[in-house]
């Protein structure tokens, strides 16, 4: 059906070098590497052989607002999808365009499914007129009979000019970090050297020695300090002293992993649009469904560019303006022929969904949430079909507009809460408000009595932690190798010791400061903040910090203390009499914000290892979340120390390089965690024998 489509489209419109004009629109075909486009506000050059944007010009300026020091093909890369899988196969693209009257105009390159490459992809791009923004989206089609196949990432990649747009501009980038953030890059033109730093690792540069520009206040640059969380996400950019550069979020809908996943905005300077990564949720994918024709729309995204002027006098306003063209996006896309062809939904065939869920509300601002999303699946790994998300509001109820008909899970949860309702029933159909009522979200506690302790809050987020805030209490997502973990624990020799209650005559410690962020299964980054060498030209700047309690273990590297295991954390806890006859079981909820690793927890040595799933590497890579895990163990009753003596928790990582935590709780109640007494099926139950996995298939917390 889809090569029957773009076949017609192709008949339909000319490919013979013409231009053809109407209104504002302007398209000229004659040179297959450089077609001409102009809309009335913006004109750019495009080459239909790779399908990649490589000038902007804004009306009436001279300025080409495209990188012209990074080139392919013979030009400027500009604005050009940085995917994994597109085409493997490695076919020679077919291009068209449909110049719809005074309206829009559509162009396309397509790369063909072949027997090396099961998929067949389309990107295309929309003007209309008068309008300084470009639109770009994509679709993938699958064959019922294709083999299987996957792609790992979806993202556009707009390299903008370095000596234009020297800051970037981000608005509510995480719940932590709500508001505007601009931020002067640190680039060779800012920075005033032809001294670029020293790659520390894959996308860190070790800045030391270099004059900082005012505020950026970091000694390691790296792209993933500047990512985004995708809760209140709609748009970011660049800007200098005379124009801005932006993408544009007009829907949720095929941005893949849910609220909680992080995109990449910013490299430097360069404007990205990031739809399905890996990045910190390393094992997403979208996979279609096998034996089943399937057509995947991720987009339209918007790239729209404007200037200083007596109107717009600010980022902010420039920003505002960005904004201010998302309404007029969606009509556009509603009308675009073409784009509805390829399986948009326009406006006129969707309906609307509104959450009551009792027990979910939260009187915090983005506290509480509702996520529509692939039916049985984790959101987190949702990427299939459409996903929508607002916030609930302080009764629980939630509304989300312009939704594309067909099944989906709703899911809900409050931040502060250990659970989450998962509703599986859920059928949207056009022009039709689906009310969701009779939805109660339980708290998911396994005993009805306080916990003995908590440590951290269920937000699946480390940010409270040492290291997880900066100053003023927003999320500081930094390059690792910024702190020195031995150092933060030298007191202890690298191990933290936390006591959740009083023991003895020890007070309990009550300071998150006292837990770091992250465990390590060894703290060795290439370089720490602070120092450098002149004359040492490696990346191995932790041999002039080791500190001389851990200088002498052996490590990987010999006797010095590199690649030298962190000792395992411990938390200390008394009980009483009346918690020890709460029941049998011991349960120590563990939520990790992120896990690379295995993570071993024993209980005054009684030992449950859990073995990781779900790999992601925030930890590494400036973020406090990747994918979010809740594990519960358990251990009987009879484990623990008579009442008033002090109960030790030992935790040590085992491979790759460790964990993130989101909170620890222990209880201690009379029926267990296990899933099958519960009826909760939304976290891991481990016990010294036994496993059972989260069950996400299934609906949860009814």
């Amino acid at each position: 059906m889809r090569s029957r489509l773009f076949a017609a489209l192709l008949a339909a419109t000319c490919l013979c070098g013409l231009s053809q004009a109407h209104a504002q629109l302007t398209i000229n075909t004659a040179n297959a590497t450089d077609w001409k486009i102009a809309n009335g506000e913006i004109s750019m050059d495009f080459d239909s052989t790779t399908g990649s944007v490589w000038s902007m010009y804004l009306a009436g300026s001279p300025t080409n607002l495209v990188d012209t020091t990074h080139s392919q093909n013979g030009h400027p890369s500009g604005l050009y999808m940085d995917n994994d899988g597109s085409n493997a196969g490695g076919v020679t693209p077919t291009a068209g365009y449909k110049l719809q009257a005074g309206s829009y105009l559509d162009w396309w390159v397509t790369y063909a499914a072949n027997a090396a490459n099961p998929l067949s992809v389309s990107e295309h791009f929309i003007l209309q007129p008068n309008d300084a923004t470009l639109y770009s989206y994509y679709v993938v089609n699958h064959a019922a009979t294709a083999p299987a196949a996957n792609f790992g990432q979806i993202q556009y990649v707009y390299r903008v000019s370095n000596s234009e747009f020297t800051n970037t501009y981000s608005v509510n980038s995480g719940l932590n970090n709500t508001g505007a953030t601009a931020i002067t890059l640190p680039s060779q033109a800012v920075l005033g050297t032809t001294d670029p730093g020293r790659n520390v690792q894959n996308a860190v540069t070790d800045l030391h020695g270099l004059t900082l520009p005012a505020g950026f206040g970091r000694e390691f640059y790296t792209k993933y300090d500047y990512s985004s969380y995708e809760y209140l996400h709609q748009a970011h950019g660049v800007y200098g002293a005379n124009f801005g550069a932006w993408t544009i979020l007009p829907s949720t809908e095929s941005l893949a992993a849910g609220p909680t996943k992080q995109d990449l905005i910013f490299t430097e300077n360069v404007l990205m649009g990031e739809l399905l990564s890996g990045h910190l949720n390393n094992e997403l994918t979208y996979t279609p469904t096998q034996g089943v024709a399937t057509t995947r729309v991720f987009g339209p995204v918007g790239f729209h560019f404007n200037a200083f002027n007596a109107t717009l006098k600010t980022p902010a306003a420039l920003y505002q303006d960005a904004l201010n063209a998302i309404p007029g996006a969606l009509k556009l896309f509603s009308a675009d022929a073409t784009l509805t062809g390829s399986g948009y939904v326009p406006a006129t065939a969707r309906g609307s969904v509104e959450p009551f869920v009792t027990g979910a509300g939260s009187p915090t601002p983005n506290a509480a949430w509702a996520v529509l999303s692939d039916p049985g699946k984790n959101f987190q790994y949702s990427s299939n079909g459409s996903q929508y998300w607002s916030a609930m509001s302080a009764n629980g109820n939630s509304q989300m507009y312009a939704v594309v008909p067909g099944k989906y899970r709703l899911s809900a949860y409050v931040l502060g809460q250990w659970g989450e309702l998962r509703d599986d029933a859920v059928t949207v159909t056009a022009g039709a408000a689906t009310a969701l009522h009779g939805l109660v979200f339980k708290p998911e506690n396994f005993s009805t009595a306080a916990p003995v302790f908590t440590i951290g809050t269920p937000d699946r987020s480390a940010h409270e932690f040492l290291h997880g805030k900066n100053a003023a209490g927003a999320d500081d997502r930094e390059f690792y190798g910024n702190w020195n973990y031995w150092a933060d624990f030298a007191s202890t020799n690298g191990a933290v010791n936390y006591y959740a209650t009083a023991v003895g005559l020890k007070l309990a410690t009550n300071n998150l400061n006292a837990w770091n962020y992250a465990q390590w299964t060894e703290f060795d980054p290439g370089l720490y903040a602070g120092v450098s060498s002149p004359s040492d030209g490696s990346t191995d700047g932790y041999k002039y910090v080791i500190p001389s309690y851990v200088a002498h273990l052996p490590g990987a590297n010999g006797i010095n203390g590199v690649s030298t295991s962190v000792p395992a954390w411990q938390v200390h806890f008394t009980t009483t009499a009346a918690q020890r006859a709460q029941g049998a079981y011991v349960d120590l909820s563990v939520g990790l914000a992120a896990a690379d690793s295995d993570l071993i927890v024993a209980l005054n040595g009684h030992t449950i290892v859990w073995h990781g799933t779900n790999y992601t590497d925030a930890s590494v890579r400036s973020g406090l979340s990747g994918y979010y895990h809740w594990i519960a163990y358990e251990w009987p009753a009879s484990d623990l120390l008579p009442a008033g003596q002090d109960n030790v928790l030992t935790f040590s990582v085992k491979g790759a390089t460790g964990v993130m935590y989101d909170a620890l709780r222990l209880e201690i109640s009379a029926n267990g965690a296990n899933p099958s007494v519960t009826g909760w099926h939304d976290y891991e139950y481990v016990t010294p024998s036994v496993y059972v996995p989260a069950n996400d298939a299934v609906p949860n917390n009814f």
